[in-house]
């Protein structure tokens, strides 16, 4: 499968440095961590639904699960997957797999509050 990125969305993310520092965000309605550095600004309406499949997929593993636990497209999502690792692999979200102890209790306290009836 090829994903439907124009040169300059490569540029884009392949040029995007990795920034360490940063902490992440909680993005409600996907329901998994950002990092500042993993959108790049400029890039094309196609490059971002890749980068938003890219940041569901790794929301899986952040929570444990594979890929092919995708509750919608399991194939589309490997496909995906396995494509910007060979088209963008310095997307700086390659780099963020794992979670730090920190991160994952942000990450468990946001899912847990979004539960919550009295918000």
């Amino acid at each position: 499968m090829e994903i439907k990125l124009t040169d300059k969305d490569i540029e884009l993310i392949q040029t995007q440095p990795y920034d360490s520092t940063l902490m992440p965000n909680f993005e409600s309605l996907k329901g998994c961590l950002v990092w500042k550095d993993e959108r790049p600004r400029g890039l094309s309406l196609d490059a971002g639904r890749v980068i938003n499949s890219l940041l569901v997929g790794r929301n899986l593993l952040h929570r444990g699960l594979t890929l092919d636990d995708h509750p919608i497209n399991a194939e589309y999502c490997k496909k995906v997957w396995a494509a910007a690792q060979q088209q963008i692999s310095n997307w700086p979200g390659f780099k963020r797999l794992t979670l730090s102890a920190e991160d994952r209790k942000y990450l468990n306290d946001e899912i847990a509050a979004s539960f919550r009836e009295d918000l």
